[in-house]
C-alpha cells in the first residue's frame, strides 16, 4: 500500500509541475507575441486612415492619382516617404490622420507591386 501511494503522489507531483508549466508557457510565451505582432502590424490601421491610388499624371512636383472608386488626388512630392520614385501607373497609399482632420495628408509611400 505504501509503495502506492507514494508512486500516486509522484504522478501527482509532476502532473503539476506539468500543468504549472503549461500555464508558464501559454500565459508569457504565446499570448503575449501575438499580442506584441498584431500591435505593430496594426498600429498604422490604428493612427491612420489609409487609401490606395493608382498615379495617372505627374506635372511638375505634383502628382494626380485616382483610386479604385473614382476618388482622386492630388500631392506634391514633399509628402513622398523616402527617396521613392513615382511614375505614371504606380500604386502609393496615402496616409491621412484619423485624429486631427485639420492634418490632413500625412505622408504618401509606394507600394510595390
Amino acid at each position: 500500500m505504501g509503495k502506492i501511494v507514494l508512486k500516486l503522489s509522484v504522478l501527482i507531483l509532476l502532473c503539476g509541475i506539468l500543468f504549472s508549466v503549461y500555464l508558464y508557457v501559454n500565459d508569457i510565451g504565446i499570448e503575449e507575441v501575438p499580442t506584441a505582432l498584431s500591435q505593430t502590424l496594426s498600429s498604422d490601421d490604428e493612427k491612420y486612415t489609409i487609401y490606395e491610388y493608382e498615379i495617372t499624371k505627374k506635372d511638375g512636383t505634383d502628382y494626380y492619382g485616382v483610386d479604385k472608386n473614382g476618388t482622386k488626388i492630388i500631392f506634391n512630392e514633399e509628402k513622398l516617404s523616402g527617396n521613392d520614385s513615382v511614375t505614371k501607373g504606380d500604386h502609393v497609399k496615402a496616409y491621412f490622420s484619423k485624429s486631427n482632420r485639420i492634418d490632413g495628408l500625412i505622408k504618401i509611400v509606394k507600394v510595390n507591386k
